[in-house]
Order: structure tokens, then sequence, then C-alpha cells
């Protein structure tokens, strides 16, 4: 009995010694996430939260970090890989930053809610990749300059300023070249790309205020946003958005605006009393 548990335990060390090289090299977390600028309210969900400075690193498997209202962070990736900048209400999360045996670098990032702009610079291993993921899907870059939104609603808008990012999700992949964009929502495929509206253009079809109550309804381009007094409206695959909701006691009517933006962060004001 002595023998066998021996001969076991030996055995169960060798494979040990033979596979973990290779298990840590896929599993293991190699890199980081760093605050290069905190505006407003920028916190890190570590253990315990706390407010962002310059400097702060991201490293681990489930750091985060997230963006109040009317605040934005700057983060660089480790090894001057590229920048990514941050909207006002944003939660982003690290899912991976590990190194394959190959030495390719693969980092993936989850977004959560809000917006975020990358720079990515071009790899240099043909393996390497950075992913960014949502509940509707997955965009994977090389080296770009690119955006991508996800609302309240769970829509995901992925954008291409420059170079080549592809948007996948239930085994579709759309290929997006500069200046197209694609949709994506829970358990369905993404749209084909669509150009994207630089623009910003809104038509409005009503606004109504009654006892503080706000009516509003309109369309814009089905891969922008709207906002409402700091709300992402739920947009239908047509762009078209109709909502009622409370003004808060701090807007007044003259004060009272829509904003619209696309996922590369771009945004313009619309002023009620000018329609």
């Amino acid at each position: 009995m002595g023998r066998r548990s021996f001969v076991l335990g030996f055995l169960s060390a060798f494979l040990l010694a033979l596979l973990s090289p290779g298990l840590l090299a896929q599993s293991q977390s190699i890199g980081w996430l760093e605050v290069r600028q905190a505006q407003g309210k920028v916190i890190l969900t570590t253990s315990p939260p706390k407010p962002a400075r310059v400097g702060d690193r991201l490293s681990k498997i489930g750091d985060a970090l997230q963006t109040g209202p009317n605040s934005s962070a700057i983060l660089r990736l480790d090894r001057k890989i590229g920048t990514v900048n941050v909207a006002e209400n944003t939660l982003l999360r690290i899912r991976r930053m590990g190194r394959l045996r190959s030495g390719a670098r693969v980092t993936t990032l989850d977004l959560d809610q809000g917006q975020v702009r990358l720079n990515v610079r071009k790899f240099t291993h043909p393996s390497s990749r950075l992913d960014i993921r949502s509940p509707a899907g997955v965009a994977a870059v090389r080296g770009t300059d690119y955006g991508i939104s996800v609302g309240g609603d769970g829509r995901m808008v992925v954008a291409t300023e420059s170079g080549l990012v592809t948007a996948a999700a239930l085994g579709k992949t759309v290929y997006l070249e500069p200046d197209f964009g694609s949709r994506l929502r829970p358990d369905q495929l993404p749209s084909d790309p669509q150009p994207l509206d630089r623009e910003l253009w809104l038509k409005l079809q009503n606004t109504e205020i009654n006892d503080r109550q706000v009516y509003v309804s309109g369309t814009i381009h089905p891969l922008n946003s709207v906002i409402v007094f700091g709300q992402e409206l739920p947009v239908d695959d047509d762009g078209r958005f109709d909502v009622s909701l409370p003004m808060p006691d701090s807007i007044s009517l003259f004060d009272f605006e829509v904003e619209v933006r696309n996922a590369l962060g771009e945004q313009r004001s619309y002023s009620l009393i000018t329609w």
C-alpha cells in the first residue's frame, strides 16, 4: 500500500511539473492599465474601492474602473500598447491579461456599461490581441483607433476611426473599416457594417412638458445614442426613441438639452428652445 501511494505521488508530481509551465504561461496575469488622467468621480473598484489617482494601476482579474456623471479617465495599456479614453457613467473591468507560450499577449476587458475609445498600436506578435466584451458580443483588434458604447438596454455599438475592427456574436463576425460601425444586442447577430454619422443629426418628433414630466420622441442614426438628463434612452434598430421621464429639480426648461453621441465619443447637444 505504501509503495503504491509513493508511485502515485511521484506520477502526480511528474505530471504537474510537466504541465504547469504551459498552464502558467496560458493563464498568468501579465500587464496592467495605468491611470494617466482622472476628472470628476473616478473610482477603482478594488478592495476596498478608492478614488483613482494618476499612477494607480489595475492589474488583477476583476479590477475595474468606474466613472460617474460628468467624469472621465484616460488609461494607458502596459508597454505603451495604447490608451483607453473612458467616458462618463462607464464601468470597465479586467477579464484577462496574460501571455501565451508563443509569447503573444492577450488582453480581454469587459465593458459593462458606458463608452470607451481606444487607440492601439499594431502588435508585433501575430497572435497578440485585445478584446472588449459586453453581454452582446466581442470587439477585437490588433492595432487601430476605435470606440465602443454599451447602453443600459445591453445594446453594443462598435465604430472604427482607423484600421480594422471585428465585431462578433453567435458565430457571426463582421469586419469594420474606417467610418463604419455595427450594432450588437444580447442573443442577436451583429448588424452588417453601416456608415457612421459624424454629423450627429437629430429629428425630434414630439416634446411635451407637463408638471415637470417630460415626454420626448424622435429619431437618430441607428448607431448613435441619445441622452436626456444624463440618461441614455432606449433606441430601436431604426434609431427611434419614445420615452417619458421626470425633469430633475436642478434643471430648468431653458437648460433642457438633448444630446446625441456616437461610439467614438463625439457628441452634439440640441437645446429644446431651438425647436
